[in-house]
């Protein structure tokens, strides 16, 4: 399984699509969603969820979905491991947006807002973003996926043990404030 995940790695799957680095974590590459489906199909499994599997943990102020993936064989049907995964609106990504403008910022009731601050890139200063918290709601689709993305690579990592090869990282994203909108 090694050497066939290896040979896949090298000839079919590519750096920051299927796989990349992930800042402070390591020296093993985070695996991504598309290449978790690339390694799946290496070894004949496929992920099926049915709407058993995902529970729905929200409340009147958050979304939050666990979802777990069930990872069969293709041919026989049987089930050869599982993965989970979950997502919050309470996640830092999702819970605040960058303000279109000043007009908005002020407008947004103060326990809504908030200024953070930011790294600067490349040796620039650090800097403040002007924020404010997002409607749970805005982002329901999103977190769900998302929720679905890390339980289909868990699943992955774990059915194939491919987990000493990546980290699991379908977080990996540029910007921060850019979400996954």
């Amino acid at each position: 399984r090694h050497q066939r995940i290896q040979t896949v790695l090298k000839k079919i799957m590519k750096e920051n699509v299927d796989y990349g680095k992930i800042p402070g974590c390591g020296d093993k590459p985070g695996l991504l969603k598309s290449g978790a489906e690339k390694i799946l199909s290496t070894f004949e499994l496929a992920v099926r969820i049915e709407s058993e599997h995902i529970t729905d943990l929200s409340d009147p102020t958050k979304v939050r979905y666990r979802i777990i993936s069930p990872i069969i064989h293709i041919h026989t049907g049987l089930i050869v491991g599982h993965g989970v995964g979950e997502c919050s609106s309470e996640e830092e990504k999702y819970a605040w947006k960058s303000a279109v403008c000043n007009e908005e910022w002020e407008e947004t009731d103060p326990s809504d807002r908030r200024a953070k601050w930011k790294k600067g890139k490349q040796g620039s200063k650090n800097y403040q973003v002007k924020q404010i918290r997002t409607n749970p709601a805005d982002v329901a689709n999103t977190v769900l996926k998302m929720a679905k993305k890390r339980s289909v690579v868990d699943g992955t990592l774990t059915a194939t043990g491919a987990s000493d090869m990546f980290e699991q990282g379908e977080d990996m994203t540029g910007d921060e404030d850019e979400g996954f909108n």
